[in-house]
């Protein structure tokens, strides 16, 4: 089955005017929602109810998700019968008409490779269920953590890139010294991209406008100090920076049949944006590279804060850059990322909050009063959602 595919969308609309905007603007929303598996795509779904209202309240035009399960028949187990319905599924219960919005949505590599138990995939990640797991992709089953793009105005095209080669990409790339979770080595064909990369054309008001969503590996080891993960992360922001400027650190040479693939032409108007699992505050691999790329395009804001956090309210939980938004020919009106003031508005006492809120090796101040808005956030992500308006 090939899974480069460049495919051609035609769309039938009741009126084009759903998708025109006078004053030629638009909003961009990216989310990483954590862990979005076709179960919690259901209306009385605790945490999809929080990313209801919170997108609710945000609005969006253009929304790009990122960890939201392609769904497949019999994945994980024979309960599951629908087969890539989720983004129309959560488009719906926004209470938004699939018909005045296009779709794309692929199945990431992410557990393609994973192994069953009696007939079902794991579900949960524990010591006993990691072996199981997509040893070069993650993942306990196939579509975990893919992505999907809603769109108020028409796609045009879109470019998917699941089955580029690592060493295709980068031919300096020394595989033989990486190892898997379970110690063995790395395959040879094994994929530059652990989910996917997408080039979605989108027509905005009659102008194309070449919409790029990806979503690295992480650029941490997790335990295996042999993990290809920071290299990959890094090679992955690489092809990113090649595709949008026309270039990078390292030669680019595509075999033949990838040579449709070529970076945007300079007058291109672009949004790239995604969970790209790389600090710009740390020295790793990739960081260095979007330090580099940022360099060369613009930013949805000029100093981004923290976009993830621990799901708890310690004073010392982890914080961390990782979402981003990068644009060219278009000029941003408003942007920011979502983050309520954990002391603004209606509030709970500390002591009254979820359990599950709460830090393990921290005791909070129980007279302390955390916003309502700040514990549906927690409750929908451990990443906040980015945003921007664009005038075209």
């Amino acid at each position: 089955m090939k899974l480069l595919k460049l495919l051609f969308i035609t769309l039938t609309l009741s009126s084009c005017s759903l998708f025109l905007s006078k004053d030629n603007t638009f909003k961009v929303v990216h989310w990483n929602i954590k862990e979005l598996e076709t179960k919690k795509v259901d209306k009385d779904n605790a945490q999809f109810k929080a990313v209801e209202s919170i997108l609710n309240s945000l609005e969006f035009n253009i929304l790009n998700i990122n960890e939201i399960q392609f769904d497949k028949m019999y994945v994980p187990n024979y309960r599951y019968r629908t087969t890539g319905q989720n983004a129309q599924t959560f488009l719906q219960l926004l209470g938004k008409d699939p018909m005045e919005h296009a779709i794309s949505f692929y199945e990431a590599n992410t557990g393609k490779n994973a192994r069953k138990t009696k007939g079902s995939y794991e579900t949960q990640l524990t010591r006993q269920t990691r072996g199981k797991a997509d040893q070069d992709n993650f993942g306990l089953y196939p579509g975990q953590y893919s992505s999907a793009v809603l769109s108020s105005y028409p796609i045009k095209e879109e470019l998917i890139i699941t089955d580029l080669r690592w060493r295709d990409f980068n031919k300096d790339i020394k595989l033989s010294k990486f190892r898997r979770d379970n110690g063995e080595k790395l395959p040879k064909n094994i994929q530059l991209f652990d989910k996917g990369f997408s080039d979605i054309v989108i027509e905005v008001n009659d102008k194309e406008v070449h919409f790029i969503s990806l979503h690295t590996v992480p650029s941490y080891h997790f335990g295996n100090r042999k993990s290809p993960n920071y290299e990959r992360n890094r090679d992955q922001l690489r092809f990113l920076e090649w595709y949008l400027t026309g270039g990078t650190d390292i030669p680019v040479n595509l075999p033949k049949k990838f040579q449709h693939i070529r970076p945007l032409p300079k007058d291109a108007i672009y949004i790239a944006t995604g969970d790209w699992n790389a600090s710009i505050e740390d020295n790793h691999p990739g960081s260095i590279v979007l330090r580099r790329l940022f360099k060369n395009t613009n930013l949805w804001i000029d100093k981004p804060g923290h976009t993830h956090e621990q799901q708890h309210f310690g004073k010392d939980r982890l914080k961390l850059t990782l979402d981003y938004m990068v644009y060219q020919n278009l000029k941003v009106i408003d942007a920011g990322i979502y983050y309520p003031d954990e002391t603004s508005g209606v509030c709970i006492k500390a002591k009254d909050i979820p359990r599950e809120f709460k830090p393990r090796k921290e005791k909070l101040d129980e007279s302390a009063c955390i916003s309502e808005k700040s514990i549906e956030l927690k409750r929908a992500s451990d990443h906040f959602p980015i945003w921007a308006v664009f005038k075209i």
